[in-house]
């Protein structure tokens, strides 16, 4: 068994890449269609090429699903002319927006600080003599 088939695979949902195509199909036309059809029709009546697309797409931008956000952004900002998806996931990227990280605040003064810098100090002082003596004692 090789070690990348016991990793988690990380995939698009099927509904997201759906509404992925149906959004760039309402966008462009049958000229993003027409970028994946073959023309061979599967049992169900899809095209092979479209339905084989799709899910490549769901592979390749597994990374974005904890990030529905940034799809969204995507798909509100596409280009004048349909996408691969190597530019799609181009525009992935530019539409990325890292989550705010909070920031502590340092509520402390000075004062306050040089106290607990003391406090540090003398315990530290402590620390070295109280293992000085225990060398001594053994």
């Amino acid at each position: 068994m090789n070690e990348q088939s016991t990793l988690p695979q990380r995939r698009l949902p099927d509904g997201w890449v759906q509404k992925i195509f149906a959004t760039m199909q309402g966008h462009y036309g049958t000229r993003f269609l027409n970028m994946w059809k073959t023309g061979q029709e599967l049992p169900d009546g899809r095209d092979a090429g479209v339905v084989n697309a799709m899910n490549h797409w769901a592979d390749k931008l597994g990374g974005y699903k904890d990030h529905p956000e940034t799809i969204k952004r995507a798909l509100e900002n596409l280009p004048l002319e349909p996408p691969s998806l190597p530019q799609f996931a181009e525009i992935l990227r530019h539409s990325y927006i890292p989550p705010a990280v909070p920031q502590l605040e340092n509520k402390w003064t000075e004062e306050q600080l040089a106290r607990n810098r003391e406090r540090v100090r003398e315990m530290m002082e402590k620390l070295d003599l109280t293992s000085k003596r225990k060398e001594r004692n053994d």
